[in-house]
């Protein structure tokens, strides 16, 4: 099969995803995270197609409807995007997957970010012992999470965080699921004018890639409104 005439419309095109760019995926297959390579074979408006992973000499079709991690390289530049699988052609040698929302510098280590006003289950803070190396809950925190990313969340609270401080969250996202990570404290607004919440911004520490699949299909899901929308 050759190239479609879709291509051509291809919205990343100057972020390098189009055929022939090689990529690196993670998926949760099992409970276990599995890597695979691919190569970018197609590129149109709503997907693209990469060939079927290889494991072993043997096609590997990554599940229907799971989220897809992938980076890439292009002109020295890492890309990282998160994607779902949309299917496989009539011939069984390529696998579509949606395009996604938007693709990130890797190397800038720069999340896309969304606001939100999530009310989370539970914010608190984690006692580490460092004898036996483990953790137990402390006191909690009332707060709101006010904006979400893969990497992290910003918290809104009338009381201050710490820098360094580690936190638990336990929080429902809708339609995808309640998600629990711990997270460590880089920084701390103080209240704006007319206002007596600060501003806690917090980085993922411990967070398995099924809780992360689950922010992932989430932000996919509002990025996608957003875009119908004339939003973004």
């Amino acid at each position: 099969m050759g190239v479609s005439s879709q291509a051509r419309n291809n919205p990343f095109r100057a972020q390098g995803l189009v055929p022939g760019v090689s990529l690196r995926v993670e998926v949760l297959i099992g409970g276990e995270v599995e890597a695979f390579a691919t190569r970018v074979e197609d590129v149109g408006n709503e997907r693209f197609a990469v060939l079927v992973p290889m494991q072993r000499l043997q096609q590997r079709p990554l599940p229907s409807g799971a989220v897809i991690h992938c980076e890439y390289f292009f002109r020295g530049r890492r890309g990282r995007f998160a994607t779902e699988t949309k299917g496989m052609s009539r011939d069984g040698q390529w696998q579509y997957l949606a395009l996604p929302a938007g693709i990130e510098d890797a190397d800038r280590r720069n999340y896309f970010r969304l606001p939100i006003a999530i009310r989370p289950i539970s914010v608190y803070s984690i006692v580490l012992d460092k004898e036996r190396i483990d953790a137990s809950p402390g006191l909690s925190l009332n707060c709101t999470v006010v904006d979400l990313s893969e990497g992290g969340v910003c918290l809104s609270s009338r009381t201050p965080g710490i820098p360094g401080e580690w936190l638990g969250l336990h929080m429902e996202l809708p339609q995808c699921g309640e998600v629990r990570a711990r997270m460590r404290v880089v920084g701390n607004d103080p209240p704006a004018p007319e206002n007596r919440n600060y501003r806690i911004h917090c980085v993922f520490a411990d967070i398995h890639l099924s809780e992360r699949d689950k922010i992932a299909r989430f932000l996919m899901r509002r990025q996608l409104e957003m875009r119908r929308r004339g939003q973004l």
